[in-house]
């Protein structure tokens, strides 16, 4: 069992904040309506919320960016939204947090999206999506090209976030997996299984269970060598040098030749794991910036992963709160060497 060096971890978040990370990826507003739900319509089997609350905040990719922003990096977006009120708000909330480096087109043929939660006693009853998911047109895809080459000598790294609502096609994320490697930025790649097998030559990625085994065609592991012959396939299919597969319960598991590490969870209490993705994909990135090794970027990003769980909504995690997990006894990293 592996045990890390908790001066060189504190080092490491520290550094943190000088990552300059742009995110790429499809944009949306979360939205909540909070209440009570004590009986059920006289006009349908279903029940009355009572609401008490309401408010949004930017997810999807934008909660990438969010998550970014907590832990004090620069960061840069790329993206579209509709060509509404909606969209030109999140525009405003985007733009404020990233210096200029922001690139959000107003597209006239799809609405912003925008997922409304209704949660009752902390139980969410129903979800409703409002978008329009289909690829964007090429003239579209030209114009994100073109802003990532403007951009691309301001980060060090690039992180996809894929939701697949249009943004990330075929085209776009071959040319920014291109572009990126020429200049040598890291690229991060947060999966949909629709788009799986197209992200080819990216630096890492950060599928859950059921993403990697669908993604490649494989059942839903049970086990541990279930687990890394999944990895082999992802690893050789996509010439993927690092691979990290999170595994809800069961903690996280990395990649590499010839050597895999698994890491139990560290969360204490699990309330929601909406956007605990976009949490792990941020701080696993931004420590990699820093000059973490692989397993030093889980055991952070697992710890982040435990605390947004933790909390209620799209959630994020700042340094002070890493910081303060790393009081905890370690959990024990299991190595593996071929």
């Amino acid at each position: 069992m592996a045990v890390f060096d908790k001066a060189r971890l504190l080092a490491i978040l520290e550094k943190i904040p000088e990552s300059r990370i742009l995110v790429i990826g499809d944009l949306m507003w979360d939205h909540y309506v909070r209440g009570d739900a004590a009986r059920i319509s006289p006009e349908a089997p279903v029940p009355v919320l009572l609401a008490e609350s309401e408010h949004r905040t930017p997810g999807g990719a934008a909660n990438v960016l969010k998550n970014l922003r907590a832990l004090g990096c620069s960061i840069g977006v790329l993206g579209v939204v509709g060509d509404d009120a909606n969209g030109r708000a999140l525009v405003d909330e985007l733009s404020s947090w990233t210096s200029g480096k922001a690139a959000l087109l107003a597209l006239a043929d799809r609405p912003t999206t925008i997922k409304t939660r209704f949660i009752a006693r902390n139980q969410q009853l129903l979800r409703v999506d409002f978008e329009n998911a289909r690829a964007i047109q090429s003239t579209t895809e030209d114009e994100i090209l073109r802003n990532l080459e403007s951009f691309l000598g301001s980060f060090s790294a690039i992180i996809l976030s894929d939701y697949d609502k249009g943004l990330l096609t075929p085209r776009v994320i071959a040319e920014t997996i291109r572009l990126a490697k020429a200049k040598g930025v890291l690229i991060a790649v947060d999966p949909q299984v629709k788009h799986f097998r197209q992200y080819v030559g990216c630096d890492v990625m950060t599928p859950n269970e059921k993403e990697a085994s669908e993604g490649i065609g494989m059942p839903f592991p049970q086990s541990d060598g279930d687990v890394q012959a999944i990895a082999d396939k992802i690893r050789a299919t996509l010439r993927l040098p690092h691979l990290l597969i999170t595994r809800s319960q069961r903690g996280m598991a990395y990649f590499t030749d010839n050597y895999a590490a698994y890491l139990p969870t560290v969360a204490r209490e699990v309330y929601d794991v909406t956007g605990a993705g976009d949490t792990v994909i941020s701080v696993y990135t931004a420590a990699l910036v820093a000059g973490a090794t692989h397993p030093e970027a889980m055991l952070l990003a697992n710890y982040a992963g435990g605390i947004v769980v933790g909390k209620f909504g799209t959630a994020t995690t700042t340094l002070a709160e890493i910081q303060q997990e790393l009081e905890h006894p370690q959990p024990a990293l299991r190595e593996v060497r071929n």
